[in-house]
C-alpha cells in the first residue's frame, strides 16, 4: 500500500514538473535549439528567416537564448517575462536582440554560430538576496540590477563561479564592487542545450 502511495504522489509531482520545468521531448529540444542556430545564421547572413519547425511546445514562455564558443558566451539575451504569443518567436526576438545589444555578439559570426553550443533557459522568477556568494552558478542565475533599473542576467551554467557572475554582472553594468545602489537575486531555472 505504500509503495502504491508513494508512485501516485511521484506521478502527481510530474505532472506538475512542465509548469515551471523545461519538460520538452527529445525532438522538440532539438529543433528549438535547431532553430535558434538557422534564425542566429540567417541574421548574420542577412538572409531569410528561416521557417519554424512543428514542435508540441508552442506555448508562451519566457527564455534566454545563449550562444557559447569554446565555454565562453558570445551573445545571450532574454527575459523573465514572455513579451510574444509563442515560444518560437521568443527565441527569435531574444536572438535579435542579442546581436542589437550584447556587446560580445561583435565577435559572432556565421561559422561560428553554426558550430557554437546553444543553451536556452527557462528561468524562474527571481528572488532578492543580500550577496552574491549566496548563488549556486550551476545550478542558479545571478541577476544584478543597477541603480538605474538597468539588469544583468547570468544564467546558470553561464559562469563558473559565483564571483565571476558577480563581477561580470557589474562589468557589463559599467558598475564596479563598490558601487552603490547595487540590487542582487537570484534566480532558478531550467534549460536545454546542445553538445556541440
Amino acid at each position: 500500500m505504500k509503495s502504491r502511495l508513494l508512485l501516485i504522489f511521484l506521478f502527481c509531482c510530474l505532472q506538475v514538473l512542465p509548469a515551471s520545468g523545461a519538460t520538452f521531448s527529445q525532438p522538440d529540444q532539438t529543433a528549438l535549439l535547431a532553430y535558434a542556430r538557422a534564425v542566429m545564421v540567417s541574421r548574420l547572413e542577412k538572409s531569410l528567416a528561416p521557417s519554424p519547425p512543428t514542435i508540441t511546445a508552442g506555448n508562451q514562455r519566457a527564455c534566454f537564448v545563449t550562444f557559447f564558443v569554446k565555454r565562453q558566451v558570445v551573445a545571450c539575451f532574454g527575459s523573465f517575462t514572455p513579451r510574444h504569443t509563442t515560444l518560437l518567436d521568443e527565441i527569435s526576438d531574444n536572438i535579435r536582440l542579442a546581436l542589437k545589444n550584447d556587446l560580445r555578439a561583435t565577435r559572432l559570426t556565421p561559422e561560428l554560430a553554426r558550430t557554437a553550443s546553444i543553451q536556452i533557459t527557462f528561468p524562474d522568477q527571481p528572488q532578492p538576496i543580500s550577496d552574491w556568494r549566496l548563488v549556486d552558478p550551476q545550478h542558479e542565475g545571478l541577476l544584478v540590477e543597477g541603480p538605474d533599473g538597468r539588469g544583468v542576467a547570468i544564467v546558470p551554467g553561464e559562469a563558473r563561479t559565483a564571483h565571476y557572475a558577480w563581477r561580470s554582472a557589474l562589468q557589463r553594468l559599467g558598475l564596479n564592487e563598490r558601487s552603490s545602489g547595487v540590487r542582487l537575486y537570484r534566480f532558478k531555472a531550467a534549460y536545454i542545450r546542445d553538445g556541440h
